[in-house]
């Protein structure tokens, strides 16, 4: 088992920013997230994919993205979805974007890309999406594990189970789940929580905060613990959207659980 270190990591994904029907529902909801890395004591924040709804959300709305990454002084690695594409003419390119906070790491990488974290022995790997086609295959190149270090991958895509039988874009399958490299894969484009894990490959979309949690008024995420001797931990938290940040009593145990280690 990679790391000397436990490591807790929040994911989320499908945060759609700029959203034209429910913007303001969408900001309170990712200001949430950003509330909940300090709320769990996490080490990171993965935010994979489809952060912004779409191309044309104006400058304001990249301005509220990098001023909540802001608030917390954990890195913050952002991986483009098939909403916010990387490409030439991508937003991640635009004027707000020349100017972010030290904590905020972009996956642009379109063959692979991966940002090291030596305080933390992590590894964080993902391919930005130029295209959203079937040519795209989000966990190609996924580099080799080290013995060392606890290697995450981050991946936009659509897993595809046995009884699917229409190749959609941007597809995993379950093969390339169960030969991935990686110790931990943390998935994004579907808004609910679902665990697709293989063999030995821990991997779990996260859902939108809003689309994944069973609650009314709350938002879900994904507490990720990664540890020498248990290994690897998922633990969905659910969170009120407003008011105190009083968490549910499964996200309570899991807030409790980093204060025992």
């Amino acid at each position: 088992m990679a790391g000397d270190n436990t490591i807790r990591l929040i994911h989320t994904s499908d945060t759609h920013l700029g959203d034209d029907w429910r913007s303001d529902l969408a900001e309170a909801a990712f200001a949430r997230v950003i509330d909940s890395v300090a709320q769990f004591d996490a080490d990171a924040l993965l935010v994979v994919g489809d952060v912004f709804d779409h191309a044309r959300v104006p400058d304001r709305v990249l301005e509220f993205y990098l001023a909540q990454i802001a608030r917390i002084d954990r890195p913050v690695v952002t991986l483009p979805g098939n909403h916010d594409l990387y490409h030439e003419e991508s937003l991640y390119l635009r004027d707000p974007f020349q100017r972010v906070p030290p904590n905020f790491h972009l996956l642009t990488g379109s063959a692979g890309q991966t940002i090291s974290f030596p305080e933390l022995g992590l590894d964080v790997w993902g391919r930005a999406m130029t295209q959203h086609n079937p040519e795209f295959r989000p966990l190609e190149n996924m580099p080799a594990g080290s013995d060392d270090r606890w290697l995450v991958a981050l991946a936009h895509g659509h897993f595809h189970f046995p009884e699917d039988t229409d190749l959609r874009s941007s597809p995993i399958q379950e093969r390339e789940v169960m030969e991935a490299s990686c110790h931990y894969l943390a998935l994004g484009h579907w808004e609910r929580h679902c665990e697709v894990s293989r063999g030995d490959t821990s991997a779990f979309y996260s859902g939108s905060p809003l689309g994944s949690s069973p609650r009314s008024g709350h938002i879900g995420v994904n507490v990720v613990e990664l540890d020498k001797i248990s290994g690897v931990t998922v633990t969905q938290a659910i969170v009120p959207l407003e008011g105190p940040l009083s968490l549910a009593p499964d996200a309570a145990a899991v807030a409790a659980g980093r204060e025992e280690t």
